[in-house]
């Protein structure tokens, strides 16, 4: 049986994807056996500036090599910049050389990597598919490999062939993170999300939620705790909505458990919940839900997405609350003497005249100092592939907004990226 090498860039933004997915592989003896999985300190389109690092690696040692890319649509620039100007770059090293594509912008637009003379593609959760394309890639050259016969995979090079159904794995099942690699990240609760955000990918690929069970998720921080972990966060689409059936109305008896089981186990000395990467719906912010985690969790500030203050464009954008609801969100927090981030986006598409003027209002209370306790998240709408607004223009701040958010910013009552999302300011992404 042949060996082989796969190497992947543990890059910051695709971190979380890597960890949960090596978790999963490394349940695999076969794999294990049959491959040397190399993690890159850096994405490897960016390999080019790292070519003394590849110079290290045996690569005589392996019959063929995979190169796996987990990519957001933000840095397909890059991704497109490094195809262009040093397609070959690995054949220096190796002859046989397989590339393998997955992320979020894999799942929104998989026949855009033909171009890129991608040989797979995975557009949907990646555990089944990419195991099972390296099993059988122990078997069959790439060209003799039928992409349909695998759920979730598609074929990018020479022709595209669009993926059937994925085969979809468990959530918590496996180990959210790599043990062997050192591969820690937030443990993953909840994956999917109910509602159809017209600028999120998120509900737009996945609609159902679905969650780890309590004993599997207290399973693996146990295990973490024992390897690394003293402190635990979290991923999820909407953390209070863990264990509901709908992913909106809180289940108090699952956030309970859960809080109350990780709380008790020794080495975990801060629990973090209902921060990045798993803000809150605020519909699932209520009196009681409040009271339960409050005696267990470590943060002092929860993350809300409000999107908006007007009703009406928070309507347009399908988000599925009002701003009454966030105003409620923020009074029940106020209680508890948390603080609060509010995600706003700027410039989202149908944006009027008045919708700005209730951002300004509201902003203009916080000001006031009506609301203490409260922070902005600024961001400017960017089109992302694979939802309603795909094809809308980047978005534009209004110069008012632009005003009143940066005397917020010196109050300390703002922050964010909106300027870098407007493209007003260079990113790291910047072609």
């Amino acid at each position: 049986m042949p060996k082989a090498l796969v190497i992947f860039g543990y890059d910051k933004p695709n971190r979380y994807t890597w960890s949960i997915l090596m978790g999963y592989l490394e349940s695999d003896p076969i794999l294990m056996e049959q491959y040397s999985f190399h993690p890159l300190p850096f994405h490897i389109y960016k390999s080019h500036h790292h070519q003394d690092y590849f110079e290290n690696i045996d690569f005589k040692k392996y019959d063929f090599v995979i190169l796996a890319f987990s990519l957001l649509s933000v840095q397909i620039p890059q991704f497109e910049e490094f195809n262009i100007n040093h397609r070959q770059f690995f054949n220096i090293f190796h002859p046989k050389i397989i590339t393998i594509v997955g992320g979020s912008h894999a799942a929104a637009s998989p026949e855009e990597f033909s171009k890129f003379k991608i040989d797979f593609i995975i557009p949907d959760e990646g555990e089944y598919a990419f195991s099972q394309i390296l099993h059988v890639l122990l078997e069959k050259s790439k060209d003799k490999i039928e992409s349909e016969l695998i759920p979730g995979l598609a074929r990018g090079f020479p022709i595209y062939i669009p993926a059937n159904q994925p085969k979809l794995v468990e959530v918590g099942k496996f180990p959210p993170f790599s043990a062997k690699f050192r591969l820690f990240g937030p443990i993953e609760i909840s994956r999917g999300c109910p509602f159809k955000c017209k600028f999120c990918q998120t509900g737009n690929r996945a609609d159902k939620m679905r969650h780890a069970s309590v004993d599997n998720i207290v399973k693996w921080v146990k295990i973490a705790s024992e390897i690394k972990f003293d402190k635990v966060w979290f991923l999820s689409p909407n953390s209070f909505g863990y264990g509901s059936k709908n992913g909106v109305s809180p289940n108090i008896n699952a956030l309970y458990d859960l809080l109350s089981q990780i709380h008790a186990i020794p080495a975990i000395k801060g629990i973090y919940f209902g921060t990045f990467p798993s803000e809150v719906r605020p519909e699932s912010v209520t009196r009681e839900v409040l009271e339960v985690i409050t005696p267990f969790i470590s943060n002092k500030k929860i993350l809300i997405g409000a999107q908006s203050a007007s009703n009406r464009l928070l309507r347009s954008i399908q988000r599925g609350h009002t701003f009454e609801q966030v105003k409620k969100a923020i009074s029940f927090l106020s209680e508890f003497n948390f603080n609060i981030d509010l995600d706003f986006i700027f410039g989202l598409p149908g944006e009027n005249l008045e919708d700005i003027k209730e951002n300004i209002n509201f902003f203009n209370e916080i000001l006031d100092g009506k609301y203490k306790n409260v922070k902005i998240h600024t961001h400017t709408f960017m089109p992302l592939p694979g939802t309603p607004f795909s094809n809308e223009p980047l978005g534009k701040i209004d110069s008012e907004i632009m005003k009143i958010v940066g005397k917020l910013t010196k109050l300390g009552k703002a922050f964010g990226s909106h300027l870098a999302q407007a493209k007003i300011q260079k990113t790291r992404y910047s072609k």
